[in-house]
């Protein structure tokens, strides 16, 4: 009974008091509940002189229970619930599906749908995204990029937290599949650093701090880069010769090749990175999914066949991936209604393939607890 009341709690206080105080335009498909202003004055005080002194202990065992979409409005409800959520957002997040995103293709600024595996929906407007494409998402940040002033905005839809990349000095094509952006703090730049690799100069790895006057920097790789990703504090680029390297940011930076042997695959594949907290992996993301791991022990490319198949595999056109352990999850994989299950290796069995032409949300990669800038 408890949970549900927090329930209910939480879809007022997310309709009327969230959205005021971040100026959202949210709301949930299936709420199908009264929200008066009578009715929520009255939950406000309740809140205030009441709910704010629950046992921690207890409001921790509820907050698990909850969706990603009630925990930010748990967090909103007062001092001593947001700092329960705040102490604990690594936890939760990363006991929650990756949830279905869209984004409308309006001129204007765009809306932002996300879907969590209830299919309950959530709509937000992107900020100053007018004369803006959508190329990619990363750490929790959708990546925007206006052509004419060539700027790269980065926008948190929960948060509205906004990273400004100014000035690119190369060119983006429209199309998500041909770039590659990735957010990562670097003790050597002293802040966070947007690391981009684009189709259009598929040879060059630019990245700059933020600011009104950024500056970008570049390494230049001997051949044409199919994708770069950040893995235990490191940053590797996988190229069309399936050569592997690793990238050292500093305004002189460094490009060094990686000496792996046995990779299975001719030049004509289209690869990505794929990882988990453990394992980094290279897959081929056209036709029938395929995927081989860095031992970095060994130094080589061995069968990643039984490795991946202990966990849910993300994949979508917009390069953002995952392997993620449906057992660190609080629901079962299975409610989620969008998963498309199939064994490209196995056809008796089913392999956990999550594809989508949109993108996918990881909760667990996301830093509004720790908002960069």
């Amino acid at each position: 009974m408890l949970v549900l009341w927090l329930h209910f709690l939480l879809h007022i206080k997310w309709n009327f008091t969230y959205t005021k105080s971040l100026n959202y335009n949210c709301s949930f498909a299936s709420a199908g509940m009264a929200n008066t202003r009578s009715m929520t004055r009255k939950l406000n005080k309740d809140v205030s002189a009441s709910w704010s002194d629950l046992d921690q202990d207890l409001l921790l065992l509820i907050m698990m229970h909850l969706g990603v979409l009630d925990f930010i409005a748990f967090g909103d409800v007062c001092k001593s619930w947001r700092s329960v959520a705040v102490s604990n957002w690594n936890k939760f997040m990363v006991s929650k599906q990756p949830m279905y995103l869209s984004i409308s293709s309006r001129l204007n600024d765009k809306e932002c749908y996300l879907e969590d595996y209830q299919r309950r929906k959530l709509k937000t407007t992107i900020p100053h995204s007018n004369g803006t494409i959508c190329v990619g998402i990363t750490c929790g940040y959708l990546i925007f990029f206006e052509r004419e002033a060539c700027d790269f905005w980065l926008v948190n839809p929960f948060t509205k937290k906004e990273l400004c990349f100014r000035d690119f000095p190369f060119g983006v094509t429209p199309f998500p599949t041909r770039f590659r952006g990735i957010l990562v703090f670097s003790p050597s730049m002293f802040g966070w650093v947007f690391v981009v690799i684009t189709h259009a100069f598929a040879d060059k790895i630019a990245f700059s701090l933020p600011g009104e006057q950024s500056e970008w920097y570049y390494a230049t790789s001997p051949s044409i880069i199919h994708d770069l990703h950040f893995f235990k504090g490191k940053i590797y680029t996988i190229d069309w010769n399936s050569q592997l390297c690793e990238l050292r940011l500093n305004r002189e930076p460094t490009l060094t090749l990686l000496n792996m042997k046995n990779f299975p695959w001719a030049h004509n594949y289209m690869l990505e990175f794929l990882s988990s907290s453990e394992n980094l992996f290279v897959v081929d993301a056209v036709g029938d999914v395929l995927a081989v791991e860095a031992d970095f022990d060994e130094m080589k490319w061995v069968n990643s066949n039984r490795t991946i198949g202990a966990y849910a595999v993300f994949l979508s056109n917009f390069k953002c991936a995952a392997a993620i352990r449906p057992d660190t999850w609080i629901h079962p994989w299975t409610q989620y209604q969008r998963l498309n299950f199939s064994d490209g290796y196995d056809p008796s069995k089913t392999r956990r393939m999550c594809l989508t032409t949109n993108m996918w949300y990881f909760p667990h990669d996301c830093l509004i607890d720790t908002d960069p800038g």
